[in-house]
């Protein structure tokens, strides 16, 4: 036994006489039945009418996830925001106007569109956008989505 587990002098050597025969690991699914009628159901899903999905540009997505992925970038956006929006390339006016405010509220209701808008081409107006409440929590949840909507 000593020569299994080695002593503080010596290394541990391995013992090729002793065999495993432990039980063998049954394998779990991760999914349960809901999970697994919810993924049957997914491709005949219709989304309820008024139903907002996320919708930006490449250049509000890049934003997003810089400030979820780079905490000196969201430092310096906490700081400054009209700075760190002023610098960015590519965001479009209404972007820039909405992630200025250095809160949550805006740049959430720019992310959101429901079909009908999405179709018609609609844009949100400064005042809409000036409206949208919330502190600056850019949650890991929004970025998921997003991640998962545009993969």
């Amino acid at each position: 036994m000593a020569m299994a587990f080695g002593s503080p002098g010596a290394p541990a050597q391995l013992d090729d006489r002793v065999k495993w025969a432990g039980p063998k690991f049954t394998i779990v699914s991760a999914n349960g039945p809901q999970e697994h009628d919810a993924i049957a159901q997914i491709d005949a899903h219709v989304a309820p009418e008024g139903h907002t999905k996320l919708h930006i540009s490449a250049a509000m997505k890049k934003f997003m996830t810089d400030l979820a992925l780079k905490p000196k970038f969201l430092e310096e956006y906490k700081l400054d925001p009209v700075a760190v929006v002023e610098s960015a390339e590519g965001l479009s006016n209404l972007e820039q106007f909405g992630l200025k405010f250095g809160k949550a509220g805006p740049a959430e209701v720019l992310m959101r569109a429901t079909e009908s808008d999405i179709a018609s081409g609609r844009q949100l107006t400064k005042e809409e956008i000036a409206k949208a409440n919330g502190l600056l929590r850019l949650v890991t949840i929004n970025l998921t989505l997003l991640q998962a909507r545009t993969s």
